[in-house]
């Protein structure tokens, strides 16, 4: 079942960022910041890329996703699109103002930051490319499209700020947890998706 995951690029991206994050975290305790910084840029482009996707389908069913009242259509899958950037930005915006009072930017080793979102933003552009060549095929259910990313980005952030609201230390069990957690949901994700067009979904 899962050999065809460890044949998709984007998985296999998607395991290297958090194993190297875990490996990071291991040599270098007091990079917990570092590390947490690197999960936030990750969820950006988890949106970034979602809001491509809306704003570029073509081949979609609209679903029961409506917009004042009107079913999802060409003419207003931009305004779905920039509603859907303007409420994940703003999720993201308050996250980030959590994250600055309670870990702030000071100590972050750049050098791995950039290693590390280089790594996860290979990964969504391997997913973006494998959901265009779909999208060709099959109609894209636009509800589905447009909540996947809260499904992934939930349960990956909660592992995170579960030690900043309980007062327990930060440890490497809690990247083990992170990293279980984001694989899981990219699975589900990968399910959920290829069982909304028809089982003919190859990669993320």
């Amino acid at each position: 079942m899962f050999k065809k995951y460890f044949a998709n690029p984007s998985f296999l991206f998607l395991l290297a960022g958090n194993l190297y994050c875990i490996w990071y975290y291991e040599n270098h305790p007091d990079g917990f910041a570092t590390v947490v910084w690197i999960y936030w840029f990750q969820s950006i482009i988890i949106g970034f890329f979602n809001f491509l996707d809306l704003l570029t389908i073509k081949n979609f069913d609209a679903g029961t996703l409506k917009i004042n009242n009107a079913p999802a259509s060409e003419k207003n899958k931009g305004c779905i699109a920039w509603f859907f950037l303007v409420h994940y930005g703003f999720f993201h915006l308050g996250y980030c103002i959590f994250l600055l009072v309670d870990f702030g930017v000071r100590g972050i080793d750049k050098n791995f930051l950039l290693l590390g979102v280089a790594a996860f933003l290979l990964e969504s552009v391997f997913s973006f490319m494998k959901r265009k060549q779909l999208e060709q095929k099959v109609k894209m259910n636009i509800g589905t499209i447009f909540f996947l990313p809260y499904l992934r980005i939930v349960p990956m952030h909660l592992t995170i700020l579960i030690p900043a609201f309980t007062g327990i230390k930060p440890s490497l069990l809690f990247l083990v947890l992170k990293m279980f957690a984001d694989i899981f949901s990219f699975v589900l994700y990968h399910h959920i998706y290829s069982k909304s067009n028809s089982g003919e979904m190859d990669g993320n």
